[in-house]
This record gives structure tokens, sequence and C-alpha cells, in this order.
């Protein structure tokens, strides 16, 4: 990181607010000491005109005008400022339940760099006297992943109206194409975050799955203007009639495929052994996924696109699993990739810390590190860096004073920046997409806070509040709202519930009896973390494999949550744990961060390995079937086996014209490998 770069931009900063009439770039050179080192007059040029961008790009407004009103055009009479009521975020206030859906909206964020965008919101409205309320919502914990690894370069190009260009694995051919796109929008469906857009090649709107981009995103310093009346949900919406429903007819073996016998009508097949399940879907691919995860327990007996698209993923295992294990290097687990902090990062946190630090007299030191994310070592950095800067001339009396003896900051002389800075664009789009998400779900909380804290942060987000239309996230519920109000209910009035449920990787209805803590999203799944009477600890379960709910009517007891936080996965570590090695396509790149794994690396290629730790390996053969070999287990070898064995026992039932129904596709796929 760039200390003097950051510093240079601070004094600008200060100077530029510290005037009414404005600073000429040779008062700014004279009074500015990193512009005094400056080698010549066209190096200064550059490095002024580069200050100017950055602060720009940071949303901070810098106008120019001349000094000289007979000579306008002049520029040797340019001078230039910062105005406050341009620079600062309007006063704002909130209720005690407004403050709450918004606490809890700064927390929906999962990813990172609007997670952290929307900490960095809180603390300034913190800076303005907003105390964040987080008691009148105890018991839901709603999460927006973004776990794609191209989002954020994605969400850049979106929000700065930058042509992009990206490789592009499309669904329908299993081509891989170039695209050049105008990205109007992003949004999220389906559990899957998509671009809306102009293709430049086809000059037509296209939609676009970020986990099919199969590249980086590079972003062009073309602009574009986005339509006036574009609406990124309205775009979406259309994805529903992309494809016309279809009836999904499958051979299920007795007693098995219990989350799939949820979702239709089942009947006897008239074959031994084995049932028969009929219902509508309409994405073929999703639906593929799920089928091919029960590998031989599931025939697809029509449609035939259907049937193909599950018999590609098995034959992808089985291709996957012919190609040679490449060398893998992991990094070391106790020294995970650093995020790289640059000198405008620096600068957002300490034009953040200088308000926060003097609307809290006496913060500790401890406390307003943890707050902004960083070391105490960092904090006393970014403070020692706060006490060389200040107004023109840098005297004694025009620096900041900043001193934190015995653990304690005391910061004086800042008022240049005793306002919190408006919201960026990012800060604006984490709060405002997250308030409109939360009223997605029915238990978030009341709808008149939620419209009047979105009405209050969209006024104060200005211009940036404009994205409300290109945005868009959905965790509602795929499951019944009446099963979430049970839930919420017993929380609140600590009611024991007995439900029963569906656990996929054993493929059984079990019957519990819970204690519920709290309800979560992730993944674009909701679960209740509960109490589990069976297994005597806490365990998550997803609301739509709950078969039925009710109330014992016994109380529950009182027990804390495994975590304190919300949880950073689903996962708890165990001594019985095996240890997992995988490949990841370009594709899953998604399952390291998903499963938590300790150790990754990059392949030469594009692709990844992961390691991670499971309690059990049993799913690991639904994971590689439904992913079609983009997840290759090959460590240890035995559960490698036992992947490779889940497809080849699943492509049996295809063979030799054994599947009624069977597409011709699948037929052709089946006979490249030896099934015997």
């Amino acid at each position: 990181m760039s200390a003097p770069r950051t510093e240079r931009l601070l004094n600008l900063i200060i100077a530029l607010l510290d005037t009414r009439s404005g600073r000429s770039k040779e008062f700014l050179r004279r009074n500015i000491p990193q512009y005094k080192d400056v080698a010549s007059t066209e190096a200064f040029e550059r490095t002024f005109e580069r200050d100017k961008a950055d602060l720009r790009d940071l949303g901070i407004p810098i106008t120019s005008s001349s000094s000289d009103a007979y000579f306008e055009d002049d520029k040797a009479s340019t001078v230039y400022r910062i105005p406050k009521d341009a620079y600062s975020l309007p006063p704002v206030r909130f209720t005690t339940e407004e403050a709450a859906v918004l606490s809890l909206a700064s927390r929906l964020w999962q990813q990172a760099s609007l997670g952290s965008a929307a900490a960095r919101a809180v603390r300034k409205l913190q800076a303005r006297g907003v105390v964040p309320e987080t008691d009148s919502l105890v018991g839901i914990e709603p999460r927006i992943r973004t776990a794609e690894p191209v989002f954020d370069d994605v969400f850049k190009a979106v929000t700065m109206h930058r042509q992009i260009e990206f490789d592009y694995l499309a669904a329908s051919t299993q081509q891989q194409r170039r695209r050049r796109v105008e990205p109007w929008g992003i949004g999220e469906k389906y559990g899957h975050w998509y671009l809306v857009g102009s293709d430049l090649d086809r000059m037509a709107e296209r939609t676009f799955r970020l986990s099919r981009m199969v590249s980086e995103v590079m972003i062009s310093e073309t602009t574009f203007d986005r339509p006036q009346d574009f609406d990124v949900t309205a775009s979406l919406s259309r994805l529903d009639n992309l494809q016309a429903p279809e009836t999904a007819v499958l051979r299920v073996r007795a007693e098995t495929a219990q989350s799939l016998r949820l979702r239709g009508d089942v009947s006897p097949s008239g074959v031994d052994g084995w049932d028969e399940i009929r219902f509508d879907y309409a994405d073929t691919e999703v639906m593929a996924d799920d089928i091919a995860s029960y590998g031989p327990h599931v025939q697809v007996l029509a449609p035939p696109q259907l049937l193909d698209a599950v018999v590609r993923r098995f034959c992808g295992v089985l291709e996957a699993a012919q190609e040679p294990v490449p060398a893998i290097s992991f990094n070391e687990p106790d020294q995970p990739p650093r995020t790289k902090t640059t000198s405008i990062d620096r600068l957002q946190r300490l034009l953040d810390m200088v308000p926060y630090l003097l609307e809290t007299p006496g913060a500790e030191l401890s406390a307003t590190a943890a707050n902004f994310g960083i070391s105490e070592k960092q904090l006393v950095k970014d403070l020692e860096l706060l006490f060389v800067c200040g107004l023109p001339g840098h005297g004694p009396e025009d620096l900041i004073d900043a001193t934190w003896e015995d653990g304690v900051i005391d910061l004086r002389n800042a008022d240049e920046l005793s306002d919190p800075v408006h919201f960026s664009v990012e800060e604006a789009c984490a709060l405002i997409v997250g308030l409109e998400t939360l009223s997605t779900v029915p238990v978030a909380a009341s709808g008149a806070a939620l419209e009047s804290a979105l009405a209050k942060i969209t006024t104060a987000a200005g211009e940036s509040g404009n994205l409300r239309s290109v945005i868009k996230a959905d965790i509602s519920p795929r499951t019944s709202t009446e099963t979430m109000e049970v839930i919420r209910k017993a929380i609140d009035e600590r009611r024991r519930l007995r439900i029963k449920y569906v656990v996929p990787h054993r493929d059984e209805l079990t019957e519990r009896a819970i204690d519920a803590i709290r309800l979560f999203s992730a993944d674009d799944r909701w679960y209740v973390e509960a109490w589990c009477l069976e297994a005597e600890a806490i365990r998550n379960f997803r609301l739509d494999r709950i078969r039925s709910i009710e109330e014992t009517g016994s109380p529950s007891a009182e027990h804390t949550a495994a975590d304190s936080s919300f949880p950073s996965n689903l996962f708890t570590p165990g001594e019985d744990d095996v240890e997992i090695t995988v490949l990841l396509n370009r594709r899953a790149r998604w399952v390291a961060d998903q499963y938590n794994a300790e150790r990754t690396a990059t392949l030469p290629d594009g692709t990844g390995a992961a390691r991670f730790r499971v309690g059990s390996t049993s799913w690991l053969p639904q994971l590689t079937a439904r992913t079609g070999g983009d997840v290759r287990v090959i460590d240890p070898p035995d559960v490698a086996t036992q992947c490779l064995e889940w497809a080849r026992t699943a492509l049996q039932q295809y063979g030799a014209g054994t599947a009624v129904g069977q597409g011709e596709t699948g037929a052709s796929e089946a006979g490249r490998f030896s099934i015997d």
C-alpha cells in the first residue's frame, strides 16, 4: 500500500474542503508537501489530473471555476474546490424499527466486497448519530451470497457503464464463445446470478448466467448509456417463458428420492421395487442437476431432453476420471491468500474513521480496530498518517492531532473531515438492495418499517439511489410461508417443535423434536438452526426438506447458537472428519468457498483444487454427479471410486435401451463408455 499517495490525496481533500472560493493548482503545489516534491511541472500536472480522477471515482465531487470573470477559459485562473454539501452524507434519522431492518440489511451480504461496502455505510450512519438496532429482529438472519468469481467485475462494470468481454459456456449448446456486452443490470433468480445487457455481436438484449462465464471479465474503457426504462426484474422475469413448462416422468426406487417425491404425484410404476413420479418443471439443466444427484435410484422416462441432460452429467463424471491427475501445490493453511489493500482503500477507511472517532470520543483502540476490520498495528499506522495531515501550510496548528495513550484514541483539529462522505455507489447499493431483498422475506419485518427506511436511504444516497432498477436479489423462501411463521412463532414463544425431515445424503425420512434458535438463509436456501433432541446437538435443517411441522405443546429449552454471529458455512468440523481433495474446473470454483476449503490451489490451465473436511463422504457421489464432472474427487481413492461407480451404475440403466423414452443423445453418450 502506498502511504505517500494516501497522504497526498487526504491533504488534497482537506485543502479543497477548506475553501469557498477555490484553490489554484499553483497554491496546491506550494502548500501540499507531496506536490512540492514532484520534479517538474509536467509531472505535477499528470499527478494532479490522476488525483482528481481518483477522487471523482470515489464519488467525491471536485468543481472547477475561473477566479477571473473576464477570463473564464484561462486555465491559469482556474480554481478547484469540493463543495461540502455535495461531499457530506445528509443528516438522517431512523426509528428503532427502521434501525433494526437497516442493521439486518447491512448484514445481508455474505460476499466480501459488498459486505465491506455495507459495513462502511453503517459506520457513516453511526457518525451521523444513528445507533444500529440489533435486538428487535433476533431469530432471523437472511444472507445474499455471490460465490461467482466474476461477480465483483461484473458489478463494477454495471455501475460504471463500461463494456465487458468474457468467454461464455452456453447451456443449450455446451459451446464456449467470446461475448462482448454492454452490462445493463445484474440480478439473482433461481439461486443464480444473471447479467442482463446488450450483446454487441448480436445487437440484442441477452441474459448471461455468471456461473457460466469461464474466463476473467475484461472491463473496457468504452462507456455506454443504459436504456432509461430498463428494469432488471422485468428482464429476468422473461426467463420464466424461455422454456415452456415440461412434465418430468421418472421411475424411482421404492423408499428413495425422498426430495423428488415432494415435488409431484407418486404412483405404482408397474415394475417391482419402483414407483413413478410426475411433476412439472421449467429449467431442464437445473432439473437435471437434481435428478443426476440420485444416480442409479432414478430413471428419466420423459421428456427426451431431460434424459439427455442427465446422461450427459454421468458421462462427464466418467470422462473427467480418465484425465491424468495434475501436480498440485496447495497454499499453506495458516497463510490464506492476502486481500490486496490499495492506497484508495486506505483513503476510504481514513475518511470513514475521522468522523467516527469524532462522534465517539474516548474510543478504545482495540474496539475501533475490530469495527474497521483491521489489526491494532494497522490502526496505529493509520493514526500516525492522520497525525501528519492537515490544512495547507502544514504548521503545527494546521495538522490533525491524534493520540492513543493507554489504548484510548483522542482525535482533534480535524473539522474539515468531521462529516462522513456521502454514500458511494457500492455502499448505497448494498443497503438499498439489502432492504428491497428483505421485503421478499415474509417474517423479516413490518412492511412499513422497510418502506420508510428504504425511502430515507434512497434520499440520502442521491444519484446512487438510481441503481434500484438495475441490481436486484431475491431470497424469497422456496417453501410454504406457513412453515416460516410456525418456526418464527416458536422462537418468539419458546415452544418445542416436531418435524418430519428428509435427510438427503441418507435419502430417508426422519422424525425429530427440535428447539428452534434462528432462521437463516444461505446459498438461496432457508434453514432453521435448532437443538435436535435426537442428536443432542445443534443442527441446521433446510426448510424445503421439512415434510410436516407442528408444536409439541412443550416449552423449548434455552440454547445458544453454535456461533453468536452468522455461521460462515453450514459445516462444523469434528474429530472424525475425513479430509477430501477435489479438482474443480472453472465452473465449479464456488465449491472451495461453499465447503470452507482449508487449502486451495490454482492450476496452470485456470482450473483449481481444494482440500476440505467432511463428516460423511456419502454425499460426494451425489455432488460429482450433479456437477457432471466439474468436481472430481481424487483423494481418498476409495471415495473417488465410489463417485465413479455411482455414475457408472446410473448409466447402466440407460444402456441397451433399458430406459423407456430414451433419446438419441442419451444412447450415444452412454455408449461411449464400458459399463460392464
